[in-house]
């Protein structure tokens, strides 16, 4: 994030080294008036990136990998990979790498996103008109990936059915439902490529996503409950075209029972997630009242409760196992993915859980 915030500075005409530099200066007259002030990259020790254009949609995709500083295992990492890399990418390795017992030091975590160039700016812009006034207000390298995660993260949807869901901007059916598109690119195509960095665990796979990525955990868990092990879904939005992701909970309920699928499943959400914000920012361009009506309308805590009620009914095999629903205490939607991360590494990867 904070690269997007310089870069969005420089775009803008304001160099981050004007800030910085006068800021840190400022400080070294205090300490020795000879001393200088030097700039350097900032990256995150052990990590990769891979950016490659998908042969399933044709889109441009960027992939983050934090690798364990220990020599893999005989049977291979563990893998949590991570939805909206770009905004939880870092605090996921990081997470994992901890000190503590409760960590998870040898996991790779995958960050799913995308470029930070002008060209996938100028290219989001120009196929997902039009953009919607929100983004108006938005720097290009923030709104790109919402607007291009937005059609990847969610399930098709007409015109006349996003204005019946309160998304009128996103009214064009073509800038939503990539979903399937990209569950088969995660599996074709960004798995592969980090099997190709390190040696992995394919008993020992991970997805996290909030939002729009917890939906699209949902979704996968639904439809390929074999693709992860465990599916952790953060602040989901079951809500999306009146709750279509529910239409494959029952075939899926059927493996489970069967015995032809056994994920492990965590479900997170804020608990203030049903309550409309007491403010709205004036840049959103949002009338606040409007904005309450959709988010009481989203029942995100109540949907979220009930499917853990049902997916815990379900009875199947011993290595099905659907945790507690993990609500966070005085949480809104936007805090909430930082301890769903937390919640979601112990699920996974505590050692008693580990296959």
């Amino acid at each position: 994030m904070e690269r997007v915030l310089l870069r969005c500075l420089a775009i803008a005409g304001v160099s981050a080294s004007v800030i910085c530099g006068s800021v840190l200066a400022g400080a070294a007259r205090g300490w020795a008036s000879e001393r200088s002030v030097r700039e350097v990259q900032v990256s995150i020790p052990n990590t990769r990136r891979v950016d490659f254009v998908s042969n399933i949609n044709g889109h441009r995709y960027s992939i983050t990998v934090a690798l364990p500083f220990d020599p893999p295992p005989a049977s291979g990492y563990g893998v949590l990979y991570v939805l909206d890399g770009y905004a939880y990418f870092a605090s996921a390795a990081e997470a994992v790498r901890g000190p503590g017992p409760g960590n998870a030091p040898g996991v790779i975590v995958v960050g799913i996103g995308y470029p930070d160039d002008s060209a996938f700016v100028r290219s989001v812009f120009t196929r997902r008109r039009p953009i919607p006034a929100w983004f108006t207000s938005r720097p290009p390298f923030i709104a790109a990936p919402y607007l291009e995660r937005t059609y990847d993260l969610t399930l098709p949807a007409t015109d006349r059915e996003l204005t019946a869901q309160g998304m009128p901007e996103f009214r064009d059916s073509k800038n939503v439902g990539g979903l399937d598109d990209f569950l088969r690119t995660i599996e074709t195509e960004v798995k592969p490529r980090v099997a190709a960095i390190s040696r992995v665990d394919l008993r020992n796979q991970v997805l996290f996503g909030h939002s729009f990525g917890g939906l699209a955990v949902l979704h996968a868990l639904f439809v390929e409950p074999g693709a992860f092990r465990t599916f952790i879904a953060a602040s989901p939005s079951i809500w999306w075209n009146n709750k279509e992701v529910l239409a494959d909970e029952a075939k899926f309920e059927t493996a489970v029972r069967s015995g032809q699928a056994s994920p492990r499943v965590l479900v997170t959400m804020g608990s203030e997630e049903s309550t409309p914000p007491a403010a709205v920012p004036p840049s959103w361009g949002l009338d606040a009242a409007v904005l309450a009506a959709q988010v009481r309308q989203t029942h995100m805590v109540d949907n979220g409760r009930q499917l853990v009620e049902r997916l815990k009914a379900v009875h199947g095999s011993v290595n099905y196992v659907v945790e507690d629903y993990a609500v966070f205490e005085k949480l809104s939607h936007g805090l909430a993915p930082w301890p769903a991360l937390a919640r979601g590494i112990s699920f996974a990867f505590s050692p008693e859980h580990v296959p």
